[in-house]
């Protein structure tokens, strides 16, 4: 990938270089909004990699390292029809959000902004710059006309904790199940202190609990968060006895938690099988046992 940039950057007549920009939503089910800034003419939707960047007038300035300092660029877009507006009403500004800068030459976008699905500089190959990482620290200005923020590095990030975990040498920190940092979705495994759970079935992902319905033992269900919680992981419970039909949250007389005991013992009962080739997700600190 870095040989065609590199061979693009020092052709006699390279192609129109195009920035993409992309602001990543916090939230598991809400999408990032990925836009461009018209450069060279282009003020349609342009799709880099299969993705869709929409034409918003902006202008970005800054991005240059100099004295040896990080740089803190600034973003100012079209608020004429208060797109950013009413969106950063809802996201707090987006302070905290981060602002992906990718740069790329029309040569590498997909074929298919193209008449007839033909990129005329050659086989596009969704090739760029390495992306550049940036957060949105502050918003300037806002009016009828114009909104502006303010980008840093993540290592200049004003409300930024270092460090941003605790060190724990054998405690994992993740949410058990949570597609962030855990990533486990399969079979129950063990309660919370460790004792192996009994069950039958193999299904993943679990069917949901539902009201009214009668379980029996070794039955396990899923309990999935609610749209007021879509950053909370589900819930995986394994039923003890014949003849239930209570809600596994409130009666543990009956049902029994699929948990992690949040050691490695309980990260090794769950990814043993692929531990060799990909390590474990653990979210502790082994290497600091000693300090």
């Amino acid at each position: 990938m870095k040989e065609l940039i590199h061979k693009e950057i020092f052709n006699a007549e390279p192609s129109a270089m195009i920035v993409l920009y992309e602001l990543v939503l916090k939230y598991e089910n809400m999408k990032s909004y990925r836009f461009h800034a018209g450069e060279n003419g282009f003020e349609n939707a342009i799709i880099f990699n299969k993705k869709d960047y929409h034409y918003i007038p902006i202008r970005a300035d800054g991005f240059d390292y100099g004295d040896g300092k990080l740089p803190r660029p600034t973003l100012t877009a079209d608020n004429t029809e208060s797109f950013f507006s009413l969106k950063s009403r809802f996201f707090k500004d987006f302070i905290g959000y981060e602002l992906i800068r990718t740069r790329t030459f029309v040569k590498f976008l997909d074929a298919v902004n193209f008449p007839n699905n033909v990129n005329p500089y050659g086989s596009p190959t969704a090739t760029s710059y390495p992306p550049e990482k940036y957060i949105i620290n502050r918003k300037n200005l806002e009016d009828s006309q114009t909104i502006q923020f303010e980008l840093v590095s993540p290592l200049e990030y004003e409300n930024a904790k270092i460090p941003n975990r605790k060190i724990v040498y054998n405690a994992c920190q993740w949410q058990y199940r949570h597609h962030i940092g855990c990533g486990y979705k399969g079979l129950p495994v063990t309660d919370s202190k460790g004792n192996p759970l009994s069950f039958n079935g193999t299904k993943t992902p679990p069917n949901e609990w539902k009201d009214g319905s009668v379980y029996a033992q070794g039955n396990y269900v899923q309990i999935s968060p609610d749209r007021k919680s879509p950053n909370t992981p589900p819930r995986v419970y394994v039923c003890l006895n014949d003849g239930t039909s209570s809600n596994p949250q409130s009666d543990k007389a009956n049902w029994t938690a699929d948990a992690c005991p949040k050691n490695i013992s309980g990260c090794r009962a769950r990814f043993g099988n692929t531990e060799v080739v990909n390590g474990l997700p653990f979210g502790g600190f082994p290497g600091t046992w000693q300090y």
